[in-house]
């Protein structure tokens, strides 16, 4: 009886669709909102991990969790509401369809407001430079969802 070993070609090939599996969940299409692009997800593991390694290239990383006991919770389902507070205008007004939302807006100072399940609001200040990222977290009571 004969045996085969991989030639080192297939063993390559193998290893790369193997990776490419691994890695294959990316983030969703990105959205538009009037002068502003986002991309929101990021419930399951893999795209979770595709979220947290892309925030960098986003100037604005929104997280919603729930508390949990002593932990948090990721969270999916908010109404996520981005207001310019120089003008007062909302740039962003879209549902989060997991924890993350990656925003790209111009540099400047916005309300960031959160809902879910439409009575609790979660509301923090951010500043938005036009180099670097800021990431604001927020955190709904324990029992919103």
């Amino acid at each position: 009886m004969k045996t085969r070993s991989l030639t080192p070609w297939p063993a390559a090939a193998a290893l790369a669709l193997a990776g490419a599996a691994v890695l294959g969940a990316g983030l969703p299409p990105e959205q538009r909102a009037g002068g502003v692009t986002y991309v929101t997800g990021g419930v399951a593991a893999d795209e979770s991990a595709a979220f947290k390694q892309a925030r960098a290239d986003y100037p604005l990383t929104v997280q919603l969790v729930e508390r949990a006991g002593a932990h948090n919770a990721y969270t999916a389902n908010s109404r996520v509401k981005l207001v310019d507070t120089a003008s007062g205008v909302v740039v962003l007004d879209a549902q989060a369809d997991g924890p993350f939302m990656l925003v790209r807006l111009p540099s400047g100072n916005y309300r960031v407001e959160a809902t879910l399940n439409g009575r609790t609001v979660q509301t923090k200040t951010v500043t938005v430079s036009s180099t670097g990222h800021t990431q604001v977290d927020l955190v709904f009571p324990q029992g919103t969802d």
